[in-house]
């Protein structure tokens, strides 16, 4: 997708940019910037879905079973693990979140998949038609497979990091490149949806940035640029934040900043810079904004709640505790 490459390249532009030192405190304006000419659609496409959710629940349930019984030398054929993973789009929980979920994670756990299975899921989870699928067009159910391809890398990243040590340092900025623009570009951040499970892709996006935190080939400068693009999604979502992506949000910070005081440092700088923003503004009559208002609050008030958090942060939160 061109506009997929274009908000790459504007991303790789600042990454570049902060790694030889010519920006750093204007970063989330940059972001911001990039987020800001991303051009969406007012009407969406027709959208393919599995529709054969007891057929492939019948099938999870006999790949489990084998992988259960054979143990070390169990295997999946690459036929099986396609077809796992167009399941990923299916609007059906049980065959989505308790189906293919589960099973995907035990295949990660019990190190049942190949190197080359490894990679060939990471980059087909990377790919436009996963990661990107319907992502420029309205509220749509392409939510879940670009949402579970976020989750799905998460566990590429864990496993790698844990079992398989394959990914090169080039292929982790190429999956780091990738999500910083789907985290750019999504827009629908729902958590449980009615009748159809959960979609959670701010909670998704956070767990893969997690995981990237983790590795020891990603510059700091990386780990900045996300923190930063994670801050601008969460800052400005639409949608209600209310099921559990504050704690979660404060989490993965609070363990960023144990790894340097430049981490400390930088994250202070955004909430500076979020909280000059707000009282520039006026209040709206409408949901986006009060969704974005009381997110904002949930967030620094999980922050302030946590035991481990760098004293300067808490005593700037103190300041401005009025104020949320």
């Amino acid at each position: 997708m061109k506009q997929v490459q274009n908000v790459i390249q504007q991303l790789t532009e600042i990454r570049t940019a902060l790694m030889n030192g010519e920006i750093y405190q204007s970063v989330p304006e940059k972001v911001l910037a990039v987020m800001d000419g991303v051009q969406y659609k007012t009407r969406r496409t027709h959208i393919a879905i599995p529709d054969d959710a007891d057929a492939a629940l019948a099938r999870i349930a006999a790949i489990d079973q084998q992988i259960k019984t054979d143990g070390k030398a169990a295997q999946i054929s690459d036929e099986a693990l396609d077809d796992l993973l167009r399941h990923m789009a299916s609007p059906d929980a049980r065959v989505r979140d308790k189906g293919v979920f589960y099973l995907f994670n035990r295949l990660l756990r019990q190190t049942v998949l190949t190197k080359e299975q490894l990679l060939w899921v990471k980059d087909r989870l990377l790919s436009d038609d996963y990661l990107f699928t319907h992502i420029f067009e309205p509220e749509n159910d392409g939510v879940f497979l670009r949402s579970f391809s976020a989750m799905f890398l998460a566990g590429v990243l864990y496993a790698n990091r844990t079992f398989y040590h394959v990914l090169t340092e080039a292929e982790l900025v190429a999956i780091e490149m990738r999500i910083m623009a789907y985290t750019v570009i999504e827009l629908d951040s729902r958590g449980y949806v009615e009748n159809k499970g959960w979609a959670h892709a701010m909670t998704h996006i956070i767990n893969v940035w997690s995981e990237l935190n983790e590795t020891t080939e990603l510059q700091r400068a990386d780990k900045l640029l996300m923190l930063v693009v994670v801050m601008q999604a969460y800052r400005f979502s639409d949608n209600a934040l209310a099921y559990g992506e504050d704690s979660h949000l404060t989490n993965v910070i609070i363990n960023l900043m144990k790894k340097n005081r430049l981490y400390i440092d930088y994250f202070l700088i955004v909430l500076q810079e979020w909280q000059q923003a707000m009282l520039t503004i006026a209040p709206e009559e409408n949901v986006a904004f009060w969704n974005r208002w009381y997110n904002r609050n949930r967030f620094l008030q999980s922050l302030l709640v946590q035991p481990e958090l760098p004293e300067k942060i808490a005593d700037y939160l103190r300041k401005i505790s009025d104020l949320f």
